[in-house]
């Protein structure tokens, strides 16, 4: 062999050895997981062994948690309004006049005519006309607008009601005279009256309202609701009724006395955003305070996941053809400490690299698994992943 021969060979093998460190080198520089398939791929290609690629119906969960915080209170209180319920009538007395003297004869006749006008005709429940008859002889005739609705004689302290589908909200005109003497060519009818007045009664009525509250995704978990009621006035047999989102929760009838009342709320009937609870009475008068719900927590101090896995795939993990594995990318190089649970059994993380994996084969079942986070300080998962490798 001559020495240009010797020199091309030496040329061609440092060419090949710097082609296999940029390799290794390149290998080196990979993120952790490509560098990982690719040995997988590698090592499968060239009949070495080894699991394969990990494919899509390896991974068994993939979340991104974001922050896990310690949360102090395992409870959220909401405060809600106050809500007042009742149906009651209110009484508005008007003085119509002092006093008033009406008389008829064969010869001539006095009438009297007083105007009022009706505050709310809508919510009117009843009217009332009172007077006192000082003297007087034949009937005593009370028109309302063009309508009789008294011809008696009268005595005393007198009352006549007022039909209310013969009212106007305004301008009604109330005729008191007195019957004719008949046959009595020289003889007459008189009526002495005095304090004369209206009283109109109000039918107010606001048997039901609502409330409305705002719940996070955290927050929609069983609870309580609590309130005070507090009874103004109460008919026999008055019903209180609640509705949480359209749904009754409560029905019961209630006695006309105070009381703290307490209804358990199960997280079905709750919704994330807004809720509304209706408050509904049928009768009385009610003040129900000091309204609120509190509602377990879950949210961000703890993390809950349900993964599940295949005959198939847990055959492979039994016989150990697989292992399953839990991943974890977080957001910092910090301290992260948590209690994590897989199907009740128990490990501890504490660490401060940016990625953790931890082999779970032993703690995984058939159908459906449990995973909880639960943080011992706060800390950001980016990434989470169940996979079978």
């Amino acid at each position: 062999m001559n020495k240009g021969q010797t020199k091309t060979g030496t040329n061609v093998g440092f060419l090949i050895f710097l082609i296999a460190l940029f390799i290794v080198l390149y290998i080196l520089l990979l993120p952790p997981e490509d560098r990982n398939q690719l040995l997988n791929q590698t090592s499968d290609e060239n009949g070495n062994g080894g699991n394969g690629p990990v494919t899509d119906s390896d991974v068994l969960l993939l979340q991104n948690p974001g922050t896990l915080k310690v949360l102090e209170d395992e409870t959220e209180i909401h405060e809600i309004d106050a809500v007042n319920l009742y149906i009651r009538n209110e009484p508005v007395v008007n003085d119509l006049a002092t006093s008033v003297y009406v008389r008829k004869s064969l010869f001539g006749e006095d009438v009297r005519n007083l105007v009022f006008n009706v505050e709310d005709i809508d919510n009117l429940d009843n009217v009332k006309l009172f007077f006192t008859i000082l003297e007087g002889q034949g009937n005593l005739i009370v028109n309302i607008n063009g309508v009789d609705v008294y011809n008696s004689k009268a005595v005393g302290l007198t009352q006549v009601i007022l039909p209310v589908d013969l009212l106007n909200e305004d301008d009604n005109i109330l005729r008191i005279s007195v019957s004719s003497p008949g046959f009595n060519l020289f003889g007459r009818n008189y009526y002495s009256l005095q304090n004369i007045k209206l009283r109109e009664s109000y039918e107010l009525t606001n048997t039901k309202e609502s409330r409305s509250f705002v719940l996070t995704k955290e927050e929609v978990n069983d609870g309580t609701l609590s309130y005070l009621l507090y009874c103004n006035k109460a008919d026999l047999g008055a019903r209180l009724r609640l509705f949480l989102n359209g749904e009754e929760i409560s029905s019961e009838v209630v006695a006309c006395a105070s009381a703290e009342k307490n209804i358990d709320i199960d997280e079905e009937d709750l919704e994330e955003g807004r809720n509304e609870l209706l408050f509904e009475v049928d009768r009385g008068d009610f003040l129900i305070n000091d309204i609120k719900l509190e509602v377990d927590i879950e949210g961000e101090g703890e993390r809950t996941y349900k993964f599940s896995m295949s005959d198939d795939q847990y055959d492979d993990v039994l016989f150990e053809k697989k292992d399953a594995v839990i991943f974890l990318i977080f957001g910092d190089d910090e301290d992260k400490k948590a209690d994590i649970s897989v199907n009740g059994h128990e490990f501890t993380l504490d660490t401060k690299d940016l990625e953790y994996d931890f082999v779970i084969s032993d703690y995984v079942r058939e159908g459906n698994n449990f995973l909880r986070i639960s943080p011992m300080k706060e800390f950001i998962i980016d990434e989470l992943e169940i996979r079978l490798e």
